[in-house]
């Protein structure tokens, strides 16, 4: 039996795909271990989908000036040395990364032990941790082609496709219209901004609340700690901190959907055809790569971008999209099979097996 293992996380828009092709692995045969941060949303999402935990302590580069950014270096070499004293216990065959830099201890150590990394990037470009791990990498997948990539990357790139979350084609909106009280009749707003949720997109939904009920239900996904108890008996406006099994529900329930231009989040609103208004991440707190997917994903779908700037701050550009797009909420199209939302997560996981499969009969075929 094949052991592969599991790394990335941070963000939901890092462990959901990884996950994704964690269950296509399992399904082919696979003894899978997922390498993350112990009390991290990857420890949760991991937890959920019956995978153990293996703990590696990680540490990100902020992107704004923080005492954090010195002690950063060490906390990533302590993480090599475990995560390589752990592949040593474990003995994977493989290690699947899916990015973040959760996963750069992990690569590296995978890396010193000679054991097969595959890396997956959703975005448009390749992140930091990616940028790294490419370097050491035997297999690049690749969500979308790369325009320009240097010889040595594009000998090891293999455009896959982004995969989707394993339950994607599993929703039951009608199940979650009836536990929430939505009626049958209601245009369903769903506003969600990835694992952390956003304060600044909370707050000018919030202003406009009143005007954004009148047209539609709104179920608002605001993360950990940003409900608002004075809003609980708001008609027409359900707050949840976050949604687990039934985040899927909602995205089936929902005609128009508002959130962020992560890679993930683009994936899925795009293979269920829903019109969306996208707020990308700006750069003062990220490195641009959402502005670059909103902008390609705005070429190909029924959406509108509106900037997270002072602008935004009373929510009249967001309320104003919202209106812009009614319109286009009328024509429904049939969403995906289910072959086709585990096709890039299918793909990922034989090339992923391929190379487990070279490494234990470069080891003369070592069963564990």
């Amino acid at each position: 039996m094949p052991k592969v293992g599991i790394t990335g996380g941070a963000s939901a828009g890092h462990v959901v795909p990884a996950l994704a092709v964690a269950a296509e692995l399992g399904r082919a045969g696979a003894d899978l271990v997922y390498f993350g941060r112990e009390g991290s949303i990857e420890a949760d999402l991991a937890a959920k989908a019956g995978i153990r935990l293996v703990p590696i302590p990680a540490a990100g580069l902020r992107r704004y000036r923080s005492w954090k950014n010195i002690v950063m270096p060490l906390t990533v070499v302590r993480g090599v040395v475990i995560a390589w004293q752990a592949l040593r216990r474990e003995q994977p065959d493989v290690i699947f990364s899916k990015g973040s830099y959760v996963s750069v201890p992990v690569g590296i150590a995978a890396w010193l032990n000679r054991i097969p990394l595959a890396i997956h990037e959703s975005d448009q470009s390749l992140g930091l941790a990616n940028r790294i791990l490419a370097y050491l990498a035997s297999i690049v997948y690749l969500s979308e082609p790369g325009h320009g990539l240097p010889q040595w990357l594009e000998r090891k790139a293999v455009v896959t496709g982004l995969p989707l979350r394993d339950d994607l084609a599993d929703g039951q909106p009608e199940k979650l219209r009836a536990e929430l009280g939505i009626r049958a009749d209601a245009t369903v707003l769903l506003i969600f901004c990835g694992s952390q949720g956003s304060q600044r997109i909370n707050a000018a939904i919030r202003r406009q609340l009143h005007a954004l009920t009148t047209k539609f239900a709104v179920i608002h996904v605001c993360g950990p700690g940003n409900l608002d108890p004075t809003l609980n008996s708001t008609p027409g406006y359900w707050q949840r901190e976050y949604l687990h099994d039934d985040m899927v529900h909602a995205l089936w329930l929902a005609d128009l959907v508002i959130g962020r231009a992560g890679a993930t989040t683009l994936a899925e609103i795009e293979a269920l055809n829903k019109p969306a208004v996208l707020i990308p991440l700006p750069t003062f707190v990220s490195r641009g790569d959402q502005l670059a997917n909103a902008e390609a994903y705005a070429r190909r779908a029924t959406c509108i971008v509106v900037p997270d700037d002072e602008d935004m701050a009373d929510g009249r550009p967001i309320l104003a999209a919202c209106e812009q797009l009614l319109p286009h909420l009328q024509t429904r199209k049939l969403p995906p099979g289910r072959d086709q939302i585990h096709r890039a997560a299918r793909e990922i996981a034989t090339r992923t097996l391929n190379l487990s499969r070279l490494q234990r009969a470069a080891s003369g075929g070592t069963s564990r």
